[in-house]
């Protein structure tokens, strides 16, 4: 669920906060090689879905209900490890820079203004 635009301010004004507070802190954050913890998860939920599968074959060849039950928990974990590293890496995440808080800054201006002008008392 995407944020709201006030959230979306909220949220980088805390992140702006943070790079000007401890800028040697925000530095170390930022240069961690995030896409190494998604290329992570992504092998964990690769062998989570495998693990499932094969316990899911063993639940076939032995009828255990709780082999089954494993089995599917095993790879519905790995199918949900497997996406969020897929939509990591496709749309990492940037600091934010003054852009982008200057245009959030900008429609939630509007947007205040729009409010304004609607409940504006005669």
């Amino acid at each position: 669920m995407p944020l709201s635009e006030q959230e979306q301010k909220i949220l980088e004004e805390i992140e702006r906060g943070l790079y000007q507070e401890d800028p040697s802190f925000a530095k170390d954050v930022r240069d961690r090689a995030p896409r190494m913890a998604e290329r992570r998860r992504a092998r964990l939920g690769s062998a989570a879905f495998v693990v499932g599968f094969g316990l899911l074959i063993a639940f076939f060849a032995t009828g255990f209900v709780l082999v089954g039950v494993v089995a599917f928990g095993a790879m519905v974990w790995g199918i949900v490890l497997l996406a969020g590293s897929i939509r990591g890496v496709v749309s990492p995440r940037r600091p934010p820079g003054p852009k982008i808080a200057d245009r959030v800054s900008g429609v939630v201006h509007g947007w205040e203004e729009k409010l304004r002008q609607r409940y504006k008392r005669p």
